[in-house]
């Protein structure tokens, strides 16, 4: 916890608080946003301070809030009060990294939302309908460092009450300089209102007095980016509320704990007990007895690609239920085999496990944002279910073995995270991921000169975007 001396200070216009706020601006502020077009610039920021001294936000308000702790700067946020949806937006809070384990972020939070609160009953409401934050997609963008992990960050703010409004936000761009952003997301935390799900005038609302108020886009109305959320959110009476740590493959009530499988590792005869209960088909499966030998072999990393297999249970001390293997490559990821077993069967941890296996992924930093699967025809309406497009053009499986079969199967396509749209996806990139795939995994050195290789690259051939189903 904070000593007694620490003190939190809402930053004006004096000279002091100008020093402070560059102070924070350098230290805190510009080494937590590694992608330039998420921040504000400081010139921008003390215009906001000047504007609000002025009494331009009029109802609305405008925060930056530091944590001083012993004179030393340890912290800070920045929030809005929005008037009209009556709703506070966290756009930042950050702890100095030599100062976590603390208690200051949980500090920083009651006390924004405090003022925010205080903002609200200003402004004549009884108190605040709701607090927004505004925080960075993991499974989106690049893994690129950060001012704390990112998946740890959305267990942290799923601990402080928060949920991801499941809708495809853009971070309009901040200026003429910079970009829109379509890695991030909004989080929700009610506060006079309960339930799973927001109504989605009242986002569309929240999200227009946003881009108003914050980033000073004075007719969202005219933004690409205002325009098309609008269009998801006017298809729909209500935005559900996906709590951050499902989000990230957590969940309290439907525990999944991974083991990562080494060479002998102790778990291995019940991985491949699964396996072959799961998997007879042999001209689509492998022998059980090649699960932890090459080249499927236990968990690995080289130089091109990273190999996982996982064993999954409901809790610490409960037997293998289950399996998982996936390889990371250079721009994409391919899954190999997932299976759950009684008691982790049917009780919804497929979602859970995606999500985990995609965290796997943006940590192995190979530049992968999305990832292939093969299933067949008993398997497949599941897997849409969680997200995955299958690529519609017909597929086959490289023999596993010289001279094996090549059955039919389905390809699929998922990109990592929530989605909400079929993703736009190039013959070219298509094929240029089945070439590394065949390499990698099927371990076959020249895919160009193998049949399953060549059909389906006539097949693609002088299309500029794969049809999707």
């Amino acid at each position: 916890m904070a000593r007694a001396s620490s003190d939190i200070r809402d930053l004006g216009t004096s000279p002091a608080d100008r020093d402070l706020l560059r102070a924070f601006y350098t230290d805190l502020f510009i080494p937590a946003f590694a992608d330039a077009d998420e921040r504000e610039s400081l010139v921008n920021i003390q215009r906001y301070l000047e504007l609000k001294a002025a009494g331009w936000y009029g109802a609305n308000n405008y925060h930056i809030r530091v944590l001083l702790d012993g004179g030393r700067l340890v912290g800070g946020t920045i929030a809005d009060y929005l008037a009209g949806p009556n709703t506070g937006v966290i756009e930042f809070l950050v702890v100095a990294p030599g100062q976590r384990e603390r208690g200051l972020g949980r500090r920083l939070l009651d006390d924004v939302e405090t003022a925010l609160a205080e903002d609200a009953r200003a402004a004549g409401a009884p108190g605040l309908r709701a607090v927004v934050a505004e925080m960075n997609d993991p499974f989106h963008g690049s893994f690129a460092p950060d001012s704390m992990d990112p998946f740890t960050r959305l267990l942290v703010w799923s601990r402080w009450g928060y949920s991801k409004l499941d809708f495809p936000y853009v971070q309009p761009a901040l200026s003429a300089q910079q970009r829109p952003v379509a890695s991030m997301l909004l989080a929700w935390k009610p506060a006079s209102e309960t339930g799973d799900a927001v109504a989605a005038d009242i986002v569309k609302h929240v999200v227009h007095e946003y881009m108003r108020w914050a980033m000073r886009i004075e007719q969202p109305q005219h933004s690409a980016e205002f325009t098309g959320m609008a269009r998801h959110l006017d298809g729909r009476a209500q935005v559900a509320l996906l709590p951050l740590d499902h989000y990230a493959g957590y969940d309290r009530a439907r525990p999944l704990v991974i083991r990562e499988i080494t060479a002998g590792d102790a778990d291995l005869p019940a991985v491949r007990a699964i396996y072959e209960a799961h998997f007879r088909d042999g001209a689509s499966a492998m022998e059980a007895a090649a699960l932890g030998s090459e080249p499927a072999g236990a968990s690995r990393r080289r130089d091109d690609h990273a190999y996982h297999l996982w064993a999954l249970r409901p809790t610490p001390e409960a037997p293998v239920a289950g399996l998982a293997s996936f390889f990371t490559l250079a721009d994409t990821g391919f899954g190999g085999y997932i299976a759950l077993a009684p008691p982790l069967r049917g009780t919804g941890r497929l979602p859970l496990l995606l999500a985990r296996i995609e965290t796997q992924m943006v940590r192995d930093r190979f530049g992968a944002s999305g990832w292939y699967i093969e299933c067949g025809d008993a398997v497949l309406a599941t897997f849409r279910r969680v997200g995955f497009y299958e690529v519609a053009i017909p597929y086959r499986q490289p023999p596993l073995r010289p001279g094996g079969p090549a059955p039919a199967l389905h390809l699929l396509y998922k990109p990592f995270g929530r989605v909400y749209a079929p993703p736009a996806l190039s013959g070219a990139a298509l094929l240029a991921s089945l070439r590394r795939i065949h390499r990698v995994v099927y371990a076959i050195d020249r895919p160009e000169g193998e049949a399953v290789y060549r059909d389906l690259a006539r097949e693609i051939d002088g299309r500029a975007v794969v049809p999707l189903r």
